[in-house]
């Protein structure tokens, strides 16, 4: 095992991704991602190595996301977003609503320009 930045920053922005498609929400994905390298760095020295660094840090993403998950409010769909229809046999229209944050383009997985890597969180 090497130095705990070098081994575990490449998987940042892989990880920033990985939670936001659990979570919906770039903040909130941001936030697990920082506590993901916080026990990661924590337990460091106990990693036998048994699996890849990669594989380690998803799964403590995993469970970092599940929890973050579990403590957080459920989200209930609205009902009436709109006045009453007009015709009742018409099916209802789907309404506007933004259950998923959209990601930037700044922190895509598809980007490889590191200055954009340092501004979607990776240092």
């Amino acid at each position: 095992m090497g130095d705990f930045a070098t081994d575990t920053e490449p998987y940042r922005r892989e990880l920033l991704a990985h939670c936001y498609r659990m979570l919906g929400s770039v903040d909130d994905a941001e936030d697990v991602v920082q506590e993901t390298y916080l026990r990661a760095w924590r337990s460091y020295e106990a990693f036998q190595g048994r699996s890849s660094v990669r594989t380690w840090l998803h799964r403590i993403a995993t469970n970092a996301c599940l929890s973050a998950l579990s403590h957080r409010s459920r989200r209930f769909l609205p009902s009436g977003l709109g006045g009453p229809a007009d015709d009742p046999m018409n099916p209802p229209m789907a309404a506007e609503v933004q259950w998923v944050q959209p990601i930037p383009i700044r922190c895509s997985t598809r980007q490889r320009s590191s200055r954009r890597a340092t501004a979607c969180g990776s240092r």
